[in-house]
């Protein structure tokens, strides 16, 4: 089943008030669609997610490697779209998971709140369930790039995010290969945390969960606890934000061992927690750094 054809922006109608001596103007705009999408497994109601349309099947499968329940591509034997029971139609908003026979899962721990698309963890009963998931640290591997290369990615990110061109209503999302130099994939949600779920997602449907290869995740704003979380568990070991981030994300990221860069901007970025091999472009080492590059 693919994934919903539905599109992620739609069109309004507004007032414009620019202030005294200007009469208010009536402007059609576009706008990002926020939707709910219900999670099931086996059949049984888990989740609802509060989510742009698109890229359905990475989507969840990222949120249930992130929720501890897929650990990998065995783990995940299908994924469709629920039929309306009177039309047999698709419904675009209720998706239905089979997993592994061996893979335990109760549905008494389904969440008890609607995942909405400011936060990734509402649904979660308690932060040491948090820190049970969270995986110690791995010994992740120390990157090597230049800054300007950092700062050409996010170039390449912003030019990508073709949703928030439209409407400015979004995150963005991406995962770059710093010794290629690629993005690798790139995605858009009105949730920062859903916009990493489908780059994962995308992973795991690939049989590339957790990565093989390192890789950084990129975000277009500011970098809170459960997007390091969640990079963890995929096996990434770099995060770098246009955003600053929250005091949580630093100690997930001193518990794991990952690096953690934010505030990339401006021709700098500044270092949070792990170092980074800087370079210059020729290739050169430029010394190791665990504080902001000038």
């Amino acid at each position: 089943m693919s994934d919903s054809p539905r599109s992620n922006q739609d069109f309004i109608t507004r007032v414009r008030v620019k202030g005294e001596g200007h009469a208010p103007e009536r402007v059609r705009d576009h706008i990002a669609v926020e939707e709910p999408l219900e999670v099931r497994i086996r059949g049984q109601a888990y989740a609802v997610l509060m989510r742009t349309p698109g890229r359905e099947r990475d989507l969840v499968a990222g949120f249930l490697a992130a929720e501890g329940i897929l650990a990998g591509r065995s783990d995940l034997l299908a994924m469709e779209a629920c039929k309306d029971p009177h039309s047999q139609r698709p419904e675009a908003n209720i998706w239905n998971v089979s997993c592994a026979e061996d893979l335990a899962f109760d549905p008494r721990q389904q969440r008890r709140t609607v995942v909405s698309s400011s936060c990734g963890l509402c649904g979660t009963r308690s932060l040491q369930e948090l820190q049970e998931l969270m995986p110690p640290a791995v010994g992740f591997p120390s990157l090597r790039f230049s800054l300007s290369q950092l700062q050409q990615a996010f170039s390449e990110l912003g030019r990508q995010q073709s949703l928030f061109a439209a409407t400015a209503g979004c995150h963005g999302a991406a995962l770059w290969n710093p010794q290629s130099k690629d993005l690798v994939d790139l995605a858009e949600d009105v949730g920062r945390h859903n916009a990493v779920d489908k780059l994962i997602g995308a992973r795991l449907w690939a049989d590339d969960y957790p990565v093989s290869t390192p890789l950084a995740l990129l975000l277009s704003g500011r970098i809170s606890f459960e997007l390091v979380q969640k990079a963890a568990l995929a096996g990434i070991p770099l995060l770098a934000g246009m955003g600053m981030p929250t005091s949580l994300a630093v100690a997930a990221a001193q518990t794991t061992g990952q690096t953690l860069l934010g505030w990339v901007r401006d021709g700098g970025a500044s270092v949070y927690a792990g170092e980074v091999l800087w370079q210059d472009d020729a290739g050169a080492s430029a010394g190791n750094s665990g504080c902001t590059p000038s």
